[in-house]
């Protein structure tokens, strides 16, 4: 059997395969002598029909060994001369199948991980800069004051509402296009000053105690984010203050931080210190990979394969899906094309990204040890499994993830190897807030 290997693009290869004569007479022979043993043929005791009859009644049936066998056979023969990494399942493009005619070829086309031309100087003294901050006592009191406001109680007073207040109201809310009128009714619970009602509302509430009206007619700005489908048309609000509740702020003390968990509150405020400064080493170390990945991006030319395009798109579509549903989208009704649009170009960014860092990985000799594995499952055990590592192990293997973990692994890595060898200037906020000012 001889083959023929075609090179399509960067990423997809075809094998055309074809049998001689002989050749592939002798294997369908080999088949038929296999098929023999179980068929069932009218007037034939198994394992007496002839191979004529065997090749009249089970032809589908040798074509799919001839595939499953022989092809699968010269096509790893292929695929090893030429050195290709493979990433699919491969797929019969075409197939010309005689048993009449002893007459065999087909040409099978399949996805390779695309060979990238990375150079030790793409990668090895990138210049980056590092934005270095250190955590304050007042960014400490900010998350305290944010606490503070979560704990917040809300007390009904007399007086005219004013921002920070907690409004309740009934509305009418009348929106005209054309000749059309658009009515809705209900009540809300509002705190003013956080933008949750429409400007011009807003003002009109400002200033009003419990039981007094209001009434304003405006026309909205085109801005959709804040007016929705009401924008560019003329709204008309009518309203009626329920009640006026003024924010009860709690005072900070121990009581106060072990309502929070806290064993009291200079504990409080040493562990909020802590994750500020964990989060402030985060937020350095990201950026040191976004500028060392958009530098390598500009060096160096990455093909996407077609396949892993796809399943990252719908990867990043289902988690789109998921945070628009959780800010109360009904995501039912959206077009699914539309969101496949929106992520495609954070998509393909992203298999190029993988495909970097594993070449990164394979140059500079970085492997996923056991432990390394290990270790990234116990932070998803500690994450999503109450700690437990074999539950947590034992969920990734039968979902078939544990191959995709020790990749994420592989290309953390390489990350943390770039940034090893980059050439790194630190510079404080406060001059980067300088300059920008300037």
């Amino acid at each position: 059997m001889a083959y023929e290997v075609e090179k399509r693009n960067e990423v997809v290869y075809a094998v055309k395969i074809t049998a001689e004569p002989k050749e592939l007479e002798k294997e369908v022979n080999e088949i038929c002598k296999e098929i023999r043993k179980t068929a069932k043929i009218p007037g034939f005791r198994p394992g007496k029909a002839p191979i004529n009859i065997i090749k009249k009644y089970y032809e589908e049936t040798i074509k799919d060994s001839l595939l499953r066998t022989f092809v699968a056979e010269k096509l790893s023969e292929a695929i090893k001369e030429k050195e290709l990494q493979v990433i699919t399942e491969p797929v019969v493009e075409e197939l010309d199948f005689s048993l009449k005619e002893n007459r065999f070829s087909t040409t099978v086309l399949f996805e390779v991980k695309p060979s990238i031309e990375l150079k030790a100087e793409d990668y090895k003294g990138i210049k980056v800069k590092k934005t270095t901050r250190e955590i304050t006592d007042e960014d400490v009191e900010k998350v305290i004051e944010g606490l503070k406001n979560r704990q917040a109680e809300f007390q009904e007073v007399e007086r005219e509402a004013k921002e920070e207040d907690l409004v309740e109201l009934e509305y009418e809310t009348v929106i005209k296009e054309g000749e059309e009128e658009k009515t809705q009714k209900g009540s809300i619970s509002v705190i003013l000053g956080q933008k949750q009602l429409w400007p011009e509302v807003e003002k009109e509430v400002l200033g009003k105690k419990a039981g007094e009206e209001g009434e304003v007619t405006f026309t909205a700005s085109e801005d959709e984010k804040v007016y929705g489908e009401a924008a560019g048309k003329e709204i008309t609000v009518r309203f009626k203050i329920k009640a006026v509740k003024e924010k009860i702020l709690p005072e900070v003390n121990d009581e106060f931080a072990q309502k929070l968990g806290f064993e009291n509150l200079e504990d409080m405020k040493k562990k909020i210190r802590e994750d500020l400064e964990i989060s402030e080493k985060t937020r350095e170390q990201e950026e040191l990979e976004d500028q060392i990945v958009e530098d390598l991006l500009k060096k160096v030319d990455v093909p996407i394969p077609p396949s892993m395009l796809d399943l990252e798109i719908r990867a990043q579509a289902e988690n789109q899906l998921r945070r628009l549903a959780q800010f109360g989208v009904d995501v039912r009704q959206m077009n699914p094309q539309s969101i496949v649009e929106m992520v495609k170009p954070t998509a393909e960014k992203t298999v190029k990204v993988k495909l970097l860092l594993e070449k990164v990985a394979e140059l500079e000799g970085i492997e996923v040890t056991d432990e390394d594995l290990e270790t990234e499952i116990q932070k998803l055990a500690d994450a999503a499994f109450g700690g437990d590592y074999v539950q947590a192990r034992q969920s990734l293997e039968e979902k078939g993830l544990l191959g995709m973990i020790r990749q994420d692994v592989l290309r953390q890595k390489a990350l943390d190897r770039l940034i090893e060898l980059a050439e790194i200037e630190e510079v404080p906020a406060e001059e980067v807030a300088k300059s920008e000012e300037k």
